[in-house]
């Protein structure tokens, strides 16, 4: 008599998950990835945003657990490309920074968007379409008295130079619902306003990516 073999039932994949996080994991490498394209960033502070996403937890099946993260090996490799030198990349509890030089956008005690400024916002905009964060534009300025009947203090030109971007934003299709506009003037300085060159460093203005 033929014996039959007992059939087993495979056991039902329950970790639905690990999909949604390799999603999110590959639309932060992408933004990372473009971003390499057209801004510049030391090493080191490209090295901080890429400790920042590890470990990874057990299970991923886009990463291995005590591997380097793909972003690791993007840091070591950021010394062999040539990149602009009017945008930085940086994190902090706020989330990702993406921080452009006033001069990028503006012209002097200026609100009104540079040709130049177009293509940097159009390039950098496409990164925004495939996340889903909310978007706080900053506008900051440095510790100069602004002379002009427009804008009668920093609180108004940083305020504005926000708002411009963030226009742009939206009309390039980032939903207006997604950002937060803020005027700093020269109240939140990055360095201190004491030469030319860290005056320069000051007045910019910060596109951060808010985490979820």
């Amino acid at each position: 008599m033929p014996i039959q073999e007992e059939e087993h039932k495979c056991e039902e994949f329950d970790q639905d998950w690990i999909f949604t996080y390799g999603d999110m994991v590959t639309l932060l490498l992408v933004f990372f990835v473009l971003l390499l394209t057209f801004c510049k960033t030391d090493i080191e502070k490209f090295k901080s945003v890429a400790e920042s996403f590890k470990p990874t937890p057990p299970g991923s099946p886009y990463f291995l657990e005590g591997q380097p993260s793909v972003l690791e090996q993007l840091a070591a490799q950021v010394e062999t490309v040539e990149l602009p030198e009017d945008l930085f990349v940086t994190l902090d509890d706020r989330g990702v920074v993406v921080s452009f030089k006033d001069s990028a956008l503006f012209a002097p005690a200026s609100a009104d968007l540079l040709p130049k400024a177009i293509g940097s916002l159009s390039r950098f905009v496409k990164f925004l379409y495939a996340l889903p964060n909310k978007i706080v534009v900053e506008g900051h300025t440095d510790d100069q008295a602004i002379r002009s009947a427009k804008y009668p203090s920093n609180w108004e030109l940083s305020s504005a130079r926000a708002s411009a971007v963030a226009r742009f934003l939206q009309g390039e299709g980032v939903k207006g619902e997604r950002m937060t506009v803020l005027g700093f003037a020269e109240y939140r300085p990055r360095f201190r306003n004491d030469s030319p060159a860290k005056r320069a460093l000051n007045r910019r203005i910060d596109v951060i990516i808010a985490p979820q």
